[in-house]
């Protein structure tokens, strides 16, 4: 589970860099959106390692 978290928010910070050098603004959104779902996974990992009941996330 840490590798998913170590990987995440290093992908998402080189992404986060990349996304000024596209010029496609097609390619920019897209991408914009992959790295909302890398952080959306950190923070997710970090929630339920923390040991928040699963049942109230639904």
């Amino acid at each position: 589970m840490l590798v998913i978290f170590a990987m995440s928010a290093l992908f998402s910070g080189v992404l986060l860099w990349a996304i000024k050098f596209i010029e496609n603004p097609t390619a920019r959104t897209l991408l914009r959106v992959f790295v909302g779902l890398c952080l959306a996974a950190i923070v997710a990992y970090l929630v339920l390692a923390s040991g928040f009941p699963t049942s109230l996330l639904v």
